[in-house]
């Protein structure tokens, strides 16, 4: 009698796939716009949930409403807006160029593309920055 042997390999463990996931070597400009953007998607869904349980800090009344303008005003807030406001903008720039190359517009232009989307990015969050920090 022979014994079956399974010739399946076993799934990566999570530590492998996470270290794949953030191996930066042999990655092309569409891989990098990917990640930045999947990773500009979750920071949206956090905000969309910590904005909703700010809400509800409204339900205090005019009490909870100064205590929230407090916050507001903050350095701290002020500087985690101006990165929402980056992640909100590379995310947008981003989909529509995803949404271009789904059309078939731009393919052969797709890293110029990238780049664009980068610094148009980076230029509308700086003017954010200006106009918020000072």
């Amino acid at each position: 009698m022979s014994a079956h042997v399974s010739t399946r390999l076993a799934p990566p463990g999570l530590f492998r796939r996470l270290a794949y996931w953030l191996e930066p070597r042999w990655r092309d400009p569409g891989w990098w716009a990917f990640a930045l953007n999947r990773l500009t998607g979750h920071i949206l869904v956090l905000y969309l949930v910590l904005h909703l349980i700010v809400l509800s800090q409204l339900a205090d009344g005019p009490a909870g409403w100064d205590r929230l303008l407090e916050v507001f005003g903050s350095r701290p807030f002020l500087v985690a807006d101006t990165l929402l406001i980056a992640a909100v903008v590379f995310h947008g720039l981003n989909g529509l160029r995803v949404a271009a190359l789904t059309f078939g517009m731009g393919a052969r232009h797709s890293t110029a593309l990238i780049a664009a989307v980068i610094a148009a990015s980076a230029a509308l969050t700086a003017l954010a920055a200006w106009a918020i920090l000072t």
